[in-house]
């Protein structure tokens, strides 16, 4: 998960008064007017380079929807707010179970909070509630979530000193499916190839100054790459940017993350 600033969202001309007809109509028939949030589908896609604003993989050819935050069946008020849209994959939007580790998971219409007694009836009041699952659109949620080298979504808080923000974190890698074994596959190939990066730059890092040039291009053509690997734009970047801090001991590596 990496923060996705919604504030840079483009509503297509006319997006507004089409919303606005649609919370004027019948509460009860919010998916009649479903074209209306889909036709944001593309601007939001854009927001995150085509990933999933949850698990960050790239949604080139599967069918990726305009997930609710706060689902409409629970919040109808706020099916039509942008404020309330994530694009989300099928994987972590659907409830769906896992065929190799038999682990249910998936947002659905979930929503559970830190106190159901608080739960909104009404749009003024969703600010007295405190959600469980972490919200890539507020930029102090995504790092809650930490991985450890196999690719495994964990914590980064402990249960013992901070309980709350662990059980926030734990919550949204099982809601949010994060823990499924292909996405963990995933992770952990990516690992493998950074190590194998950050290996071989390392051997050709004493002789960048020889006058090699032949040297110093290839160091430079496997820094790029690593860069590249932790750019908004890549797929899994926070694990990636995770795993090249575990070999910030190595000089050329520090400045990498600093300046990238």
């Amino acid at each position: 998960m990496r923060y996705v600033n919604l504030d840079q969202l483009k509503l297509p001309d006319g997006w507004q008064a089409r919303a606005n007809a649609a919370i004027e109509n019948d509460p009860g028939k919010i998916n009649d007017y479903s074209d209306v949030w889909r036709t944001l589908k593309q601007p939001l896609m854009e927001l995150s380079h085509d990933k999933c604003y949850y698990c960050e993989i790239i949604q080139e050819r599967s069918d990726g929807a305009v997930d609710h935050f706060r689902p409409k069946s629970k919040y109808p008020w706020s099916a039509f707010s942008p404020s309330n849209y994530r694009f989300a994959c099928t994987f972590c939007n659907s409830i769906r179970i896992d065929k190799e580790s038999s682990k249910t998971g998936g947002k659905g219409d979930n929503f559970p909070l830190l106190d159901d007694a608080k739960r909104a009836t009404c749009c003024e009041e969703e600010v007295n509630e405190g959600p469980i699952l972490l919200d890539p659109c507020k930029p102090d949620e995504p790092g809650l979530i930490d991985f450890d080298e196999t690719g495994k979504p964990i914590p980064t808080y402990s249960e013992q000193m901070h309980a709350g923000r662990y059980k926030r974190a734990n919550e949204s890698i099982r809601l949010y499916h994060l823990d499924h074994a292909d996405l963990v596959d995933k992770r952990k190939t990516l690992a493998l190839s950074i190590k194998r990066k950050i290996d071989a730059a390392d051997r050709l890092f004493p002789h960048t100054e020889s006058g090699n040039v032949d040297i110093d291009i290839s160091f430079s053509d496997h820094v790029r790459s690593l860069a590249n690997s932790i750019s908004e734009s890549a797929e899994l970047s926070a694990f990636a940017r995770k795993i090249m801090a575990g070999h910030r001991d190595v000089l050329w590596v520090e400045n990498l993350l600093r300046s990238a």
